[in-house]
């Protein structure tokens, strides 16, 4: 989908929303002497954060091929840069990025499984959520899947024409299981209407590339609001005004569907590919979502500070090659951005 394919984007974590539930704060204000109106530390907060996992690959090759030969080839290239890319070291990596950071709920994408041999019963070469799950236990965080969103499945065979390389895409949320005064429910999925098409060389028939939403209704605190993680579209410059058109409306059906259809506030966890720093077309899908009353919350809390979460090229130690800021947590309705940070940004 991107340019490079080997290491993750960095999380994007919004360190304290404050939620401003407009009952509760009336009661608060109401009941409570004025001494005593300060609610107590962590109360009507929320940690959240964004981490797009990375598939491993980008699929330049398959998706560039122009003739048979050329996607077998990319299929086999695909294929040595996820194993290059190492996802079960990286998926302890994130792990401890998460431990770390203690957020409440996360939302995840290119949460991938790889697998390969027989297409009718194939080997699973990397499972990213079951390896993170398994990291994260073993580093003593209580995490639950809340939703898994099915996203693409690309399948392809190998130069040998006998196995195949298949990966399944997905979009993860995850919330804490150690609170005893945090509960989700509500908890929907579902996939847009405008995807993208993508053709490929003879004989094979084109792919269409799914995307869609996961949400859950939230109580922390005894204050609720909506939860959501997705990804868009990758704006591609070379395909123009169709794949931002299909971004784009993507961004229309989330903001009118899932983050659009209830009174409570609400805070979006996801890989936007819209720049917001302006280097391309896509920051018309960052205007786009404010124009819906979004709030970009970084920018609202640090609008002098780019933040560029993608690319990650090479693992530099010396100078981070992340120059595009498209990893968001957006939020509308009762609900305020204290503390935000970037999640591993060092360059080890």
């Amino acid at each position: 989908e991107k340019t490079e394919a080997l290491h993750p984007n960095l999380g994007v974590m919004n360190r304290l929303f404050k939620l401003l539930s407009g009952l509760l704060a009336l009661a608060t204000v109401f009941a409570v002497p004025a001494a005593l109106a300060q609610p107590e530390p962590g109360n009507g907060t929320v940690k959240v954060m964004t981490y797009n996992l990375n598939e491993g690959s980008d699929f330049v090759e398959v998706l560039s091929a122009q003739d048979f030969p050329a996607f077998l080839q990319g299929v086999q290239t695909t294929l040595d840069q996820v194993d290059a890319s190492n996802p079960p070291l990286r998926m302890k990596a994130i792990a401890h990025q998460i431990a770390i950071a203690q957020p409440d709920l996360v939302g995840m994408q290119e949460v991938s499984t790889w697998m390969v041999g027989n297409p009718a019963a194939p080997t699973v070469r990397y499972n990213m959520l079951q390896e993170l799950m398994t990291d994260l236990a073993a580093q003593g965080q209580h995490y639950k899947v809340v939703v898994v969103v099915p996203e693409f499945q690309l399948a392809g065979p190998l130069p040998d024409l006998t196995n195949y390389v298949i990966v399944q895409d997905s979009d993860v949320m995850l919330a804490r299981d150690d609170k005893d005064d945090l509960s989700v429910s509500n908890v929907q999925l579902g996939t847009y209407n405008t995807l993208l098409q993508l053709p490929l060389p003879s004989p094979l028939p084109p792919v269409t590339i799914q995307r869609g939403w996961g949400s859950a209704d939230v109580s922390l605190h005894g204050r609720n609001f909506r939860f959501i993680v997705t990804h868009l579209e990758n704006y591609i410059a070379q395909a123009g005004a169709y794949t931002l058109y299909v971004q784009q409306s993507q961004a229309q059906e989330l903001a009118s569907g899932p983050a659009g259809i209830t009174s409570m506030p609400v805070v979006i966890a996801g890989d936007f590919n819209a720049d917001a720093l302006g280097n391309d077309a896509s920051i018309a899908t960052h205007t786009e979502m404010v124009d819906f009353g979004f709030t970009d919350t970084w920018a609202a809390r640090y609008p002098n500070d780019p933040a560029p979460t993608w690319p990650l090229l090479n693992s530099s130690p010396t100078k981070s090659s992340a120059f595009q800021r498209i990893d968001y947590n957006w939020a509308k309705g009762s609900v305020r951005p204290l503390n935000l940070s970037l999640v591993g940004p060092a360059p080890h």
